[in-house]
């Protein structure tokens, strides 16, 4: 009986690293890359908008507790918040 398990846990364990192999292999093969085309994209994004770290400042100040209003101030601090805010130009979602 131990020798059946014995068998049976080095079938599983040879099936186990057969399929990894097969999955790693799989992503490359679906796209058609071949080993030149490792690494990173080359066409990365462009950089971030500046108000983008105006925000991230602003929540900063809601949670130490400097702001009371999140809303608003997030509001004032992008292009265009406060004025679609006070000329009533939101959409309902």
């Amino acid at each position: 009986m131990n020798r059946t398990r014995i068998v049976v846990a080095a079938v599983a364990a040879v099936a186990l690293l057969v399929s990894a192999g097969a999955a790693a292999a799989a992503p490359g093969q679906a796209q058609g890359a071949s080993d030149g085309d490792a690494g990173p994209p080359s066409d990365m994004p462009g950089p971030v908008p500046d108000f983008v770290g105006d925000i991230h400042s602003t929540i900063n100040e809601f949670l130490s507790g400097s702001i009371d209003a999140l809303g608003e101030a997030v509001s004032g601090v992008t292009p265009g918040g406060a004025d679609d805010a006070e000329s009533g130009n939101q959409t309902d979602a």
